[in-house]
């Protein structure tokens, strides 16, 4: 009945129609002025991450579109809105710099604003939805991740029944109860995976608690010093130039006064020391695959939106750690072995209107083995694998990854599906 009134009133009259979708443009121009505004805010602060005058304009100008989000009933920007806002102001007010992984994260609210604004229809797409449903979950970590580290630190070591215990997850005779079951005979198990067990906590409330465990129970007295990559990259090269000049050295002195000669052991240790120098540079080299997996998700995302195929892609291990310069270069080769892994299996799935109705799935996983990092892209469809493996793009992702001093390499997974496999040496 209230749409039919709605109706008639805006048949009887037609300018309360117009001036409301008059008033409805502005709104919708007026947000992505205000989008356009903030993202010169984030390059201010890519460039000086620690300013608070550029971090408090983001804050305020996501404030503003959640009003004009909210009188324009889009339910979806709002979530996006509200969710981007609290944690701009968890980091106002515990972060002392904005980290990159932040500023990413407000990129992609942004993009997701736009397109909703610009296609108010893609909220009725499956495939987005999950895909906001994704942001929103980081957006969340992300928060949760900053409130953690401000938590204030026990006096002692944490547990973890003590934190389930301090967040109100378990009562403290419900502590007592699994410790008896842990130290008795027939137990073996960790805390956490008693009370797993047992139900008495969901996963994510112990997940929690060991993240607190791991920030409450770690030395905070450290200090540090930033190096430019390029400056400790010198330093590297000095560093193998020595260890050459050494090993040169080292081996002259043997030849001339016999292995168990004063200068040729003095000489040994010190080639010893400078190749321990050289193993801790390269470790201080080393960044975990995060920002590449975020890239590659929007790679592959626009590949999927794009071509209209009905696919579920994830990622695992962004916590893995890699050499900074393959950390950097690693989403580009990745995503072309997925589009061609799309191409040879999923686009070849329509149906007789040409359309992919089969829903697969693609997960790429990054796992230590053996003093390596393997990066897996599986795919859930059967191919022929000589086919995939002769095709220019999987050659020319080759080339690139020897360049970068990485194998590749692809198998059928014994007929259930694909698997392409990156090797990284550490």
């Amino acid at each position: 009945m209230e749409k039919n009134n709605e109706k008639d009133i805006a048949l009887a009259v037609p300018q309360l129609s117009e001036n409301s979708n008059s008033y409805m443009e502005d709104f919708l121009g007026e947000i992505m002025e205000i989008l356009n505004d903030i993202e010169l805010e984030l390059v201010n602060l890519e460039v000086d991450p620690g300013n608070k005058e550029h971090l408090n304009s983001v804050y305020c100008s996501f404030h503003t579109i959640r009003g004009l989000t909210g009188l324009l009933n889009n339910t979806a920007c709002t979530k996006v809105t509200i969710a981007t806002e609290e944690l701009l102001e968890a980091v106002r007010k515990y972060c002392p710099v904005v980290t990159k992984n932040i500023i990413n994260l407000v990129l992609d609210s942004i993009s997701f604003i736009k397109k909703l604004n610009h296609n108010p229809e893609l909220i009725e797409d499956s495939i987005f939805n999950g895909e906001i449903g994704r942001h929103l979950i980081n957006l969340a970590n992300a928060k949760e991740d900053i409130l953690l580290e401000v938590r204030k630190p026990m006096t002692r070591d944490s547990r973890i029944g003590e934190i389930l215990v301090q967040e109100g997850a378990l009562a403290q005779s419900e502590v007592e109860d699994v410790l008896k079951k842990q130290n008795s005979c027939n137990y073996k198990m960790k805390f956490g995976e008693i009370v797993l067990r047992e139900k008495k906590v969901d996963a994510s409330d112990i997940i929690k608690a060991i993240r607190m465990q791991k920030v409450r129970n770690t030395n905070s007295a450290d200090q540090y010093v930033r190096i430019p990559l390029e400056r400790l990259d010198q330093i590297i090269d000095i560093i193998k130039n020595v260890s050459t000049l050494y090993d040169s050295v080292k081996d002259e002195a043997v030849l001339r006064f016999g292995s168990n000669d004063a200068l040729t052991i003095e000489s040994t240790k010190a080639y010893h020391l400078i190749t321990d120098v050289k193993n801790i540079l390269k470790e201080l080299r080393m960044v975990t695959l995060q920002q590449a997996f975020q890239k590659l998700t929007r790679i592959v995302c626009s590949i999927i939106e794009e071509n209209h195929l009905e696919v579920m892609f994830s990622t695992l291990g962004e916590n893995i750690e890699v050499d900074k310069d393959i950390a950097e270069k690693i989403a580009l080769p990745l995503g072309d072995l997925i589009w061609l892994l799309l191409e040879k299996t999923y686009c070849r799935k329509k149906d007789k209107n040409g359309i992919n109705k089969r829903i697969g799935s693609i997960e790429v996983i990054a796992y230590e083995d053996n003093n390596t990092v393997h990066i897996d892209i599986t795919g859930d469809v059967v191919t022929d694998i000589e086919e995939l493996k002769s095709d220019n793009k999987y050659i020319e992702n080759m080339q690139k990854l020897n360049y970068l001093k990485c194998r590749l390499e692809a198998d059928d997974m014994s007929g259930e599906g694909v698997r392409i496999s990156i090797i990284i040496p550490r």
